[in-house]
């Protein structure tokens, strides 16, 4: 039997190489492109009629090591956890649970080409009843990328959310396939890095994950992003968010990529997504509210009457997460609770009034805070979430920019200082103690009496805390806090800062030298050289064993900042931990190694006072320097903020309250509003 011959094309285009420039070619629209040649800047290219689909193929899977797949595994632990199990399990939209209809919309994202199709498809076909977010996601191919499009409260982050849920059971069943990882594109407008750069910091902030690890996984393209809140972006820096992204897909054309927006948001920008495919997230119909109604039973009879009776309100219901909000709000109620405003915005504002006010009185917590506080603490976290662009709230995320006004700004500095000064005073007092106990005591050389020696220590603790207040008020402006949850050693980078120590030194000995030297020009020029010389070279050497020991130390130790733990404020609990720990094995170490040191320079006493001060000294200024620095801004911010009765000393509690009050979400260590819609409610609140 011959072959059959092989197909010809239906027919030829001929494309300029600029249309062509960095495109990927690929299925478009149920075809695909067979770029035969390239000559001169112009492509031909055969369109076929049928799906026959030269496609490249992806790179073959590597054999992964066990280190990887441990830390792969870690990684979509972590995402189900918080995000599957933590918000999409526990969803006021769940309680609605209807199959959502989805409509293409294909005219809202930019495909560069879209114009050499043979057939334009339609643009704004409705899928069939049952047709999952992730169905359409599958089909469309390697180099998958997606728009979710909603109106608020259409469960765009939940057909987000399950669409990692069957990415993340994909994955583990081959952990060398892409990673899915869900990230609030909310962030971005912070720093606007670029999308890599970004994505590295999310990734080490949110999920613990090395940063040299990340931009690996970024690199080769091991991720699917899952990005929600576009529409949380600052207003003015959407658009450039666009171009971000619009890059990156340009640039990592392999990396398969869904985003999430509100459509109204999305269609008021200059610019669009260049991504694949979109889809809309559609209203719920009559006959779907009606449906859920009845399947509810007596309890929601009355909401079923009104709802049938009114139109505005039935459209008002269209949403999910309203339908949903509605169902538990109004159950058992009468006609006359139900929402008698007439606008949308005062229809949504009775409603969210009422729900808050009957969460209030639901079951299942021993916690209790006063409603009026409740409600102030919550207007006031709200606000300045909405402020700056935050979804997830961590305690250890608390920062100076968050105080109301200039003065408290001023104030927290100056707390931080005043602090900083006692914690020197008492470093004096310590050094002081050391000296008496070891010289005074043990070498019984002391014979003033305790009371001149008390005076003495009181003077040099004054002397001590002037100093701290003064290097606190110089140095400690930083209006970042950065709490430190891991430490990792790196002998690259302790060396190098070592030598800038010691480098370092040689200014402060010359400048002693210089000083402490000039009166030795009256025994001749060679005598004061030569004694110059071995003057700087003795203290360059101290010195530089010092400060490049203290150098050394500080900046050897890498630190991973923390934004998302898995026990509330554990980033400011382990920052006190490290500082603890790391400020006792150095005080340990230094004491003990330069004991012997000064020993040799004057005697064994004399040797063991100084040797224990400095390994004290050492000791504080690293126990500072990794952890202690930002849990002393940290503990003096919550002071501030308590006083002036925007937060309650024990956050966690009551932000725990908030939870079972179904104000809020727990995720991992954070916390998030149950919806945006109820933050921005929260937000506009007059507490």
């Amino acid at each position: 039997m011959s072959e059959p011959s092989p197909q010809q094309p239906d027919q030829s285009l001929n494309i300029s190489g600029s249309i062509l420039e960095n495109v990927q070619i690929g299925g478009i629209a149920g075809r695909d492109l067979n770029l035969n040649q390239i000559q001169g800047g112009v492509g031909t290219l055969n369109v076929f009629g049928t799906v026959q689909v030269p496609q490249a193929p992806l790179s073959a899977a590597k054999p992964i090591s066990q280190e990887e797949h441990r830390r792969r595994t870690v990684l979509l632990n972590r995402v189900r956890q918080d995000w599957v199990e933590g918000v999409l399990k526990r969803s006021l939209h769940t309680k609605v649970l209807i199959e959502l209809g989805l409509q293409e919309r294909k005219e809202l994202v930019q495909n560069p080409l879209s114009g050499v199709e043979e057939f334009p498809s339609e643009s704004r076909k409705v899928f069939p009843d049952g047709t999952a977010a992730t169905d359409i996601f599958e089909g469309i191919g390697a180099g998958r990328t997606l728009l979710i499009l909603g109106e608020p409260g259409a469960g765009k982050t939940v057909t987000l959310l399950k669409l990692a849920e069957s990415l993340i059971a994909r994955t583990e069943n081959d952990l060398s396939q892409p990673l899915p990882v869900v990230i609030n594109l909310s962030s971005w407008a912070q720093q606007r890095k670029s999308i890599p750069n970004w994505l590295v910091q999310e990734l080490s902030e949110k999920y613990h994950v090395p940063k040299l690890l990340g931009k690996a996984w970024v690199g080769q393209e091991q991720l699917i992003l899952l990005l929600d809140g576009l529409d949380e972006v600052d207003a003015k820096y959407r658009n450039d968010c666009i171009k971000a992204l619009n890059q990156f897909v340009q640039d990592h054309g392999l990396t398969e990529l869904v985003v999430c927006s509100r459509i109204q948001d999305y269609e008021h920008l200059s610019d669009r997504l260049k991504l694949r495919s979109a889809i809309y997230i559609q209203p719920l119909t009559s006959h779907q509210i009606d449906q859920f109604l009845e399947l509810a039973g007596d309890s929601l009879s009355t909401l079923k009457t009104v709802l049938q009776n009114n139109a505005d309100l039935r459209a008002f219901a269209s949403s999910p997460l309203i339908l949903s909000i509605m169902s538990l709000t109004y159950q058992g109620c009468s006609a006359e609770v139900l929402i008698q405003a007439k606008t949308l915005e005062e229809q949504q504002k009775q409603l969210f009034d009422t729900y808050i006010d009957r969460m209030f009185t639901r079951r299942g917590t021993t916690r209790q805070y006063f409603r009026e506080k409740t409600l102030h603490w919550l207007n006031w976290l709200a606000q300045r979430m909405v402020q700056s662009s935050q979804t997830i709230f961590l305690i250890e995320q608390l920062q100076p920019s968050w105080l109301s006004s200039r003065k408290q700004t001023v104030l927290h500095w100056f707390l931080n200082a005043l602090f900083f000064g006692i914690i020197s005073s008492i470093v004096v007092a310590l050094i002081s103690l050391i000296h008496i106990l070891t010289v005074g005591i043990i070498g019984k050389l002391i014979t003033i009496s305790a009371f001149h020696e008390s005076i003495e220590t009181l003077i040099q603790m004054f002397y001590g805390l002037v100093f701290g207040l003064v290097f606190g008020l110089i140095f400690g402006r930083k209006n970042q806090i950065e709490p430190v949850e891991k430490l990792k050693w790196s002998w690259r980078k302790a060396k190098k800062s070592f030598y800038n120590g010691f480098l370092f030194s040689f200014f402060i000995s010359l400048i002693l030298v210089v000083f402490t030297g000039l009166n030795s020009l009256n025994s001749g020029f060679l005598v004061w050289l030569l004694t110059f010389l071995t003057a700087l070279l003795f203290f360059w050497l101290f010195f530089g064993l010092f400060l490049g020991s203290i150098f050394g130390l500080i900046g050897g130790f890498r630190d991973l900042e923390i934004q998302k733990s898995y026990i509330p404020n554990q980033g400011i609990w382990q920052s006190i931990k490290n500082a603890s720990v790391t400020g006792l094995a150095i005080t340990t170490i230094f004491g003990l190694t330069f004991v012997p040191i000064f020993s040799l320079i004057s005697n064994l006493l004399i040797g063991l006072s100084d040797g224990l001060s400095m390994g004290v000294l050492l000791g504080v200024i690293c126990g500072l320097a990794y952890g202690g620095w930002a849990c002393l801004q940290h503990f003096t911010l919550r002071l501030i903020l308590h006083r002036q009765n925007s937060i309650p000393w024990n956050y966690a509690d009551f932000l725990d309250y908030a939870a079972d009050r179904l104000f809020m979400q727990k995720v991992g260590g954070g916390y998030i509003f149950v919806h945006r819609m109820l933050l921005e409610h929260f937000a506009q609140m007059k507490s």
